[in-house]
């Protein structure tokens, strides 16, 4: 059965840029989806992260719309839906948008996994 972003089941929904701040800070691996209302391709990319995240239990999935928190594209330089950023111990490592390849973004967590927790 495929999952809407209402259903969300292992990302956690954030509001503001301060939370996104905390959250790298907290968060060893952190993969953040920022997106907007009313975009397909942002749907599609999250309910694709629902079923890939539960294979990296160490990576933390968040994710915020755009506009709910405006100052966020001006901080991380993002100005286009979908984005994926990568945080590891708190510094950018990787980042997707607009075409979003599944295959890189596993092969990201899974180096990135085995380097934390080798």
């Amino acid at each position: 059965m495929r999952r809407t972003s209402r259903e969300v089941l292992t990302t956690e929904h954030i509001t503001s840029l301060e939370q996104v701040k905390n959250s790298t800070k907290e968060h060893p691996l952190l993969l953040l989806l920022i997106k907007t209302d009313h975009c397909g391709v942002c749907d599609s990319v999250m309910a694709k992260l629902e079923d890939l995240l539960p294979i990296y239990p160490q990576v933390q999935g968040m994710y915020i719309r755009m506009e709910e928190a405006p100052d966020l594209s001006g901080e991380y330089l993002v100005f286009t839906a979908p984005t994926l950023l990568l945080f590891v111990e708190g510094k950018e490592v990787f980042r997707q948008s607009r075409f979003i390849l599944m295959g890189d973004v596993g092969k990201q967590l899974q180096g990135w996994s085995e380097a934390l927790n080798p």
